[in-house]
Order: structure tokens, then C-alpha cells, then sequence
């Protein structure tokens, strides 16, 4: 894995390019709070039919450790 950083100037964009080859939810930023709290953070959902497929083959013991864990365990 490598760190590379851009500087976004006000009012435009940038285009991110790369293989979606690991299947997961990642976050796209750094983990400064206040950054996230300024709306300076992403998610992105790689893979979301392959996360779907892991979701349900993984064991229940633990799925259901995870619901609780992230506030889901009513689904």
C-alpha cells in the first residue's frame, strides 16, 4: 500500500482510479475527528455483491457479534 496526498483547491474535484480487488468498506480520509466532523470523509463500498456473499457465509456467532458492535443487532 502506498500514501500518496493531492490538495483539492475550492470548487473542484479530483478522479481516484484503481483496482477494486479487495472486497470491504473503506474509508477514504484520515481518522482526524474533526475532519470527518467537517464533512472531509468518504466511505467506499468495494465489491458490495462480493461483501453480500462474505456477510452470509460468515459464522453466525460472530455476524451477530458484529451487528451488535456497529448498533445493527435488530436486523
Amino acid at each position: 500500500m502506498r500514501r500518496d496526498t493531492v490538495t483539492v483547491p475550492p470548487f473542484n474535484h479530483v478522479v481516484l482510479r484503481f483496482a477494486t480487488d479487495n472486497p470491504g468498506v473503506w474509508a477514504l480520509h484520515c481518522h482526524v475527528a474533526w475532519h470527518v466532523e467537517g464533512g472531509m470523509f468518504l466511505s467506499i463500498a468495494e465489491r458490495p455483491s462480493d461483501l453480500v456473499e462474505l456477510v452470509d457465509k460468515m459464522d453466525s456467532d460472530v455476524r451477530q457479534q458484529s451487528r451488535n458492535f456497529c448498533g445493527a443487532g435488530s436486523f
